[in-house]
């Protein structure tokens, strides 16, 4: 009985540190997540400011851009932005799945794809996808450096010479609250403002218009299209990174708290039952006692 005590006391002891852990985990991912969500809403201004530009000199100008029409090409590049590390619950599953509907729904496409993160390999492999580049040493949120490196393989495949892709896909997790996040698929190259403004959760608004029309663009207007298409571009992958940021770490917070939850729930049933078990070799002890003093007298 004092061996069962002494084991009971030990699991108690290995779920106490586990429940640590976790609960410690879980104020991380609370930390990391909000601020994912600040970075994403300061630049917004520069994204709005960047879409008002573009969508004044490629819709109401009718100037176009490499990045702003089809390729020629008849092949699909699918970035697929997945997490380093587990321990987040369903996160990557759900962006595994998105990525097997998108392939099975091109079946007539060939389909090659540039990896963010870890388990994005591993996504692509289960896929068969063919892995052109992969990005798996990034830092905590993402620098300018490092997401320029994404959009220049991005690019450089896309457009270099002998290309065959025609467009180019994004697999990412859309942030929608701290307790709601969904995996999709959108498009990224053609860029369409309409998609590049929703992704950078940019609102219209009645009579916010700027009569851009009346500018006069130095030195020409086809020149500043063509430096502000490759500065949207990495502008939208910026948020649809942080939005993948931010939802693992939602994901991470929850699987986290449902975790500590259930030590706490198995950590008061081992104390019940060693409760038992001590309360049982107490009476063992008493009974014990009484028997050898009812044999000697």
């Amino acid at each position: 009985m004092a061996m069962q005590t002494k084991t009971i006391k030990q699991k108690m002891t290995s779920v106490s540190n586990i429940k640590k852990i976790t609960k410690a985990m879980e104020m991380i991912s609370v930390s990391k997540m909000k601020r994912s969500v600040e970075k994403r809403h300061a630049s917004s201004t520069f994204a709005e400011r960047s879409f008002e530009l573009l969508e004044n000199l490629h819709l109401h100008k009718n100037l176009t851009h490499p990045y702003l029409e089809p390729g020629t090409g008849d092949r699909t590049l699918l970035v697929i932005i997945a997490s380093n590390k587990g321990l987040c619950g369903g996160y990557n599953m759900n962006v595994s799945k998105e990525v097997t509907r998108f392939v099975n729904e091109h079946q007539e496409n060939s389909i090659d794809a540039i990896v963010v993160g870890k388990q994005s390999e591993r996504i692509a492999r289960r896929n068969n996808l063919s892995v052109i580049a992969s990005f798996t040493e990034l830092s905590d949120y993402f620098t300018a450096g490092e997401v320029r490196s994404i959009l220049r393989a991005i690019t450089d495949v896309y457009s270099g010479e002998g290309s065959s892709y025609a467009n180019v896909a994004v697999a990412y997790t859309r942030f929608v609250s701290s307790l709601e996040f969904k995996a999709e698929v959108t498009p990224l190259i053609p860029l369409q403002v309409d998609v590049a403004k929703k992704l950078a959760h940019i609102k219209e608004v009645a009579g916010d218009k700027r009569p851009l029309t009346l500018y006069t663009f130095e030195p020409s207007e086809q020149e500043v299209l063509d430096a502000a298409v490759p500065a949207v571009l990495m502008t939208v992958l910026y948020q649809l990174l942080l939005e993948s940021l931010a939802s693992e770490h939602s994901a991470r917070v929850m699987a986290m708290r449902n975790a500590s939850d259930n030590a706490g729930e198995m950590l008061a049933d081992l104390k019940l039952n060693y409760n038992r078990a001590r309360q049982a070799a107490i009476t063992q002890e008493i009974s014990e006692i009484v028997g050898g003093s009812s044999a000697i007298s």
